[in-house]
């Protein structure tokens, strides 16, 4: 364990059991919360944890559930989350930490850049559209086209790109439109 810091269970004023740790000198960093939990005493904390913040007025002079007067320091309480349980903020049923309800799709592929995500939705379009196939049909192609441009919609509305790179790939993919149009 760092030198100056202190980790242990404890319950807070509500009952709940919860993860303390508390820096004898200085403030606790996001980072160094991160560290402690995911390296220290041979990992026994690793998992997924909420931190409530107090930033009410009676907090304005420190946190007041555990520091004592004239204290100096940081102390942080932890709130473990196991998927499936009920959320110690909320008490609703928490999310699950690995796949979305929504769509099935996997977290750790979230991270993928929104222009590559953008230029496979494009390629996967183009390839409908300019394909020979006797069973690709005009409003076939025609749904792939407005598909994709659906999808650069979405993404500007949720903020992923500007309007102004919506404009420009709209003008990119102008010839599909037309290619999708011109075939029987």
């Amino acid at each position: 364990m760092k030198r100056g810091i202190e980790m242990s269970w404890a319950y807070d004023y509500k009952g709940r059991l919860a993860l303390r740790i508390e820096k004898k000198r200085g403030k606790l960093t996001l980072a160094e919360i991160q560290d402690l939990l995911m390296y220290e005493e041979s990992q026994r904390y690793c998992g997924h944890y909420a931190i409530i913040l107090n930033c009410s007025e009676a907090a304005m002079g420190g946190d007041d559930l555990y520091l004592e007067d004239g204290q100096k320091g940081d102390t942080v309480a932890l709130y473990q989350i196991e998927e499936g349980e009920t959320c110690p903020v909320c008490a609703e049923k928490s999310p699950p930490f690995e796949y979305c309800p929504s769509c099935g799709a996997a977290w750790k592929d979230m991270d993928k850049n929104v222009e590559k995500l953008i230029t496979a939705m494009r390629e996967e379009a183009e390839r409908e559209i300019r394909s020979e196939s006797e069973s690709k049909t005009r409003d076939g192609r025609l749904a792939w086209y407005w598909s994709y441009i659906g999808a650069l919609d979405m993404a500007k509305q949720l903020g992923m790109i500007t309007d102004k790179r919506r404009q420009e790939l709209y003008k990119e993919v102008e010839d599909l439109k037309e290619l999708a149009k011109g075939k029987g």
